[in-house]
């Protein structure tokens, strides 16, 4: 049997009267782990990013070269919750990422790999 990687997610949410903790799976996957890890990383890279962008208090992060809107010029609202992710063929899919928004924020992610622990992060 073939084994098949998904990425795990936990991020917080929530409203003025109150918040909750999440966690959820993509609904991608792949089968070359290289590529999984790239996701993962991607995911780091992107919130990183999006942290940057969204606090007057942290150092500016570049845009990554495989974010959504780059090379168009323009910063569009709501690009900046949505994600390129490479798939094991080459293809780039788009992902909206849940854990950004002014209520939200991601704790972490892993790579699960069936019957083990998996590959993680923590922020």
């Amino acid at each position: 049997m073939e084994t098949v990687y998904r990425i795990k997610y936990s991020y917080f949410t929530g409203n003025s009267f109150g918040s909750e903790d999440r966690e959820d799976v993509l609904e991608f996957e792949w089968k070359d782990l290289e590529k999984a890890k790239e996701a993962l990383q991607r995911i780091k890279e992107h919130y990183n990013w999006y942290q940057s962008r969204e606090s007057w208090l942290r150092e500016e992060v570049e845009t990554p070269e495989w974010h959504c809107s780059k090379g168009s010029g323009v910063y569009k609202g709501g690009e900046h919750n949505i994600l390129n992710l490479e798939m094991d063929n080459g293809n780039e899919v788009q992902f909206w990422a849940p854990w950004c928004g002014y209520f939200e924020g991601l704790y972490g992610a892993s790579i699960v790999i069936p019957e083990e622990d998996g590959l993680s992060f923590e922020i």
